[in-house]
């Protein structure tokens, strides 16, 4: 077995890897490559100055800095933080407690591994963004780095589990994590194969976002444009040819139109689900979360390989997602929010885990994952309490509104069809209000308020009382006539896009009642981190 790097001196500063220079110039280049065509195509076509002048000069402040940048940051370890220094004119020495370390997310590309080379995002529950981002290490500095804040984290739980027993005179009680104490690897809680991931890039459609994106970007080059001169030019055939082949659909009947473009439109669609399928295959790849000593760790990746933490007293909220298909292939994704750090869309490579924790997982394994993230979780069954009986109401108004709306148009192109039409929109209006209250539920349950929400794409949310910070009742002029409220339950985790514990058309009294509840519970447990 290969031995464990030794730990670092702590007294030593420690440099990034040299190549730093080459990566940090290239992140560098992928925001500002845009700008510098833009002002170098703009100066060419006003005769100021070439354009390759202008992208030269660009490039001089971008080396520079990189430069810079390397021979400035420095970081050491310290008895109990890790200490990084940075910055030639302004200088900045950031402190950092290793206890207070929650991700240590290491992120490899293509060009890192054949280089040997990391990128690590160290990141604590202070802000959105990360601490520090070291780019980039050799391998052995990770596993040092690694090392070292394990090593520090046990230490500060040793000693405040120390002084907690003196404090109250009981022999203290080895750190919660010591099961996992010496097994850095841990044990795997969740492994996707590839037909795991066949499976989950199909029910997921990711295609049509690459698609959107291809066509927005093809758009913008104005590559639709010069594909349409060079089809439409004299020299080509394949213009004649498509429009050949469209005049002979046509003139074939309309039962022929009709399998024509249904033909189109299924190839379209099994285009973008095997779009999907590919990007998955390569982004999720060999897809593990693992618990060990430090919390759960997700890696993935085939091309950009991710290694990230999340620890588990951070967590702060659970949320089980559901569609339809998932739903008809029986599984289910599960999702966390964490205190701190980065949320869903905010952390560049190594986020996603954190938004889904669990990609895909069947449903008759749900239970066993949710007691490795929430080990206070009892029996899966739960009696789930309904909101308002006068929500329906509410609902189906603004429904049929809608749909009363959508077929204003109609009646101008369609005609006496466009009754037809609204009374088709009214019905489904009707029944998507019914469907939609009767799946919004709420429950208390071991210590936990849970909240559903969705019909088609159904949203559970787990909330436990130790995690709470707010507790809020909302209420409108028009939930005030109607006896109904709103209640919010926030988190430190919760992010702006995240399915929240927010509990619409609640009976007032209720909603007082439980408001009242879930204050005394979450001012009677200490808030945890």
């Amino acid at each position: 077995m290969p031995s464990e790097p030794a730990a670092p001196s702590r007294a030593i500063e420690h440099r990034l890897h040299p190549l730093s220079i080459g990566f940090s110039l290239g992140s560098q280049l992928r925001r500002a490559i845009f700008p510098l065509i833009v002002g170098g195509a703009s100066a060419n076509f006003l005769g100021v100055v070439e354009m390759r002048t202008v992208l030269l000069i660009g490039l001089i402040p971008l080396v520079a800095g990189s430069v810079v940048r390397y021979l400035t940051f420095r970081y050491r370890y310290e008895e109990a933080e890790l200490v990084i220094r940075s910055g030639l004119l302004f200088r900045r020495e950031r402190h950092v407690p290793y206890a207070r370390i929650q991700n240590l997310d290491a992120v490899q590309g293509v060009f890192h591994r054949m280089l040997r080379v990391v990128e690590v995002k160290l990141q604590t529950g202070g802000g959105q963004e990360p601490e520090a981002t070291l780019t980039v290490l050799p391998l052995p500095a990770l596993e040092a780095l690694r090392q070292r804040v394990r090593e520090g984290k046990r230490e500060a739980a040793e000693e405040a589990a120390a002084a907690d027993a003196a404090a109250t005179a009981v022999p203290a009680e080895p750190p919660a994590d010591r099961t996992l104490a010496g097994t850095a690897e841990g044990r795997t809680l969740l492994h996707l194969p590839a037909r795991e991931l066949l499976l989950h890039g199909l029910l997921q459609n990711r295609g049509m976002v690459l698609i959107a994106a291809a066509f927005g970007l093809a758009w913008e080059l104005g590559l639709f444009e010069r594909a349409s001169d060079w089809i439409a030019g004299e020299q080509s055939w394949i213009g004649p040819a498509v429009e050949g082949a469209a005049s002979d659909v046509v003139a074939a009947g309309i039962l022929v139109t009709v399998v024509a473009v249904a033909a189109l439109v299924v190839a379209f669609v099994i285009f973008a689900r095997m779009l999907s399928v590919a990007w998955t295959l390569v982004r999720l790849h060999d897809y593990r979360v693992v618990r060990s000593e430090e919390g759960l760790r997700a890696t993935f990746g085939m091309l950009t390989q991710v290694a990230a933490t999340i620890p588990l007293r951070r967590v702060q909220t659970v949320t089980i997602h559901e569609g339809p298909l998932q739903s008809w292939a029986g599984r289910v994704a599960v999702g966390v929010q964490t205190a701190g750090g980065s949320q869903a869309g905010q952390s560049g490579n190594a986020d996603p885990h954190r938004h889904r924790l669990a990609p895909i997982l069947r449903r008759d394994r749900l239970r066993e994952f949710l007691r490795e993230v929430i080990p206070e979780l009892d029996a899966p069954e739960v009696g789930w309490e309904p909101v308002s009986p006068l929500a329906f109401r509410r609902v189906v108004r603004g429904t049929c509104f809608l749909a009363t709306l959508a077929s204003v148009p109609l009646y101008f192109t369609l005609g006496a069809w466009g009754v037809a039409f609204h009374a088709a929109f009214l019905v489904w209006a009707v029944f998507y209000a019914r469907r939609y209250v009767e799946c919004l539920g709420w429950a208390l349950k071991d210590d936990m308020v849970w909240f559903r929400s969705g019909w088609l794409w159904r949203r559970t949310t787990i909330a436990r009382y130790t995690r709470i910070q707010v507790v809020a009742l909302r209420t409108t002029p028009i939930d005030r006539w109607r006896g109904m409220a709103r209640l919010l339950v926030d988190t430190a985790g919760a992010g702006a896009a995240a399915h929240k514990v927010d509990i619409p058309y609640l009976p007032l009294d209720t909603a007082r009642q439980l408001r009242t509840h879930l204050a005394a519970e979450a001012a009677r447990t200490a808030f945890r981190w």
